[in-house]
C-alpha cells in the first residue's frame, strides 16, 4: 500500500516528532499496490480517521505516490535551497509562476509516463498555495530539516527523478535539473556562512587577528 501526508512534522531525535499545524489540518492519500481495497486497508483507514487523521483512499498506487513527488519538488526543495519557512515563500510575489512552472514541467513528464496524478495542475497548486499559507506557514519542510543538521537530502529522488524520468521520454524538465544542480551549490555555501557566523559570534574569544588575517567579513 502506498500512503503519502500533508502533515508538517519536526523530527527532533529517534522517536521524538513535534507536529506542526492545527490539529486535524493536515491530510492523507492511501492506495493498496494491487486491486481494490481490503478489510485490512478499510481498517487502517478507519484508524486514522478516529485519531483525526483526513483520509483519503483511492485505487491509483503511482498517481498517489507521484502526486507527493509534485508537490515536494516544489515547496520542499524551494524552501531548503532558500532557507524559508512554507509561509515566506508563499507570500513571495513570484512564487505562483516559479510554482506553477515547477509544476507544469512535473505534469509534462507525468503524462509521458502514462502516470495519472491525483490532481490537476491547478488542483496542485492550490495545495502548496492552501498548505503554505494555512495549515503549515511557519514550518520548514523535512529536505531544510535534512539540510540544516548536514544529513543528506532527496533532492536526487525528487527533481532529480523527474527530470531523469522527462529524459526517457525526449523531454527536458529544465527547472527541475536545475534545482537539483542547484541543491550541492547551496549547501555548501549554507555551511560556509555558518561558519562564518560562528566565527563572527565568537570572534573575541578567538580576536581580532584572527578575523583579518583571514578576511572574515
Amino acid at each position: 500500500m502506498a500512503g503519502t501526508c500533508l502533515i508538517g512534522t519536526v523530527l527532533n531525535r529517534a522517536g521524538d516528532v513535534d507536529f506542526i499545524g492545527k490539529a486535524g489540518a493536515g491530510s492523507i492519500n492511501l492506495a493498496p499496490q494491487v486491486g481494490p481495497a481490503d478489510a485490512t486497508v478499510q481498517a487502517l483507514v478507519a484508524d486514522f480517521e478516529a485519531a483525526g487523521i483526513q483520509s483519503n483512499l483511492n485505487d491509483n498506487f503511482l498517481g498517489t505516490l507521484m502526486t507527493k513527488v509534485v508537490f515536494n519538488s516544489v515547496i520542499n526543495t524551494i524552501c531548503t535551497l532558500f532557507e524559508i519557512q512554507m509561509g515566506q515563500f508563499i507570500d513571495y510575489d513570484g512564487a505562483e509562476k516559479l510554482g506553477k512552472q515547477l509544476i507544469n514541467e512535473a505534469f509534462d513528464v507525468a503524462e509521458r509516463a502514462g502516470i495519472e496524478l491525483l490532481s490537476t495542475r491547478q488542483e496542485e497548486w492550490d495545495t502548496i498555495q492552501y498548505v503554505s499559507a494555512v495549515t503549515s506557514p511557519l514550518h520548514y519542510p523535512s529536505m531544510y530539516q535534512d539540510m540544516s543538521k548536514d544529513r543528506p537530502t532527496e533532492v536526487d529522488y525528487i527533481n532529480g527523478y523527474i527530470y531523469d524520468l522527462g529524459k526517457q521520454y525526449n523531454y527536458e524538465a529544465s527547472t527541475h535539473d536545475f534545482f537539483t544542480e542547484f541543491s550541492p551549490f547551496s549547501r555548501k555555501y549554507s555551511e560556509v556562512s555558518k561558519v562564518k557566523q560562528l566565527v563572527m559570534k565568537n570572534r573575541r574569544k578567538i580576536g581580532g587577528f584572527f578575523c583579518a588575517k583571514n578576511n572574515v567579513s
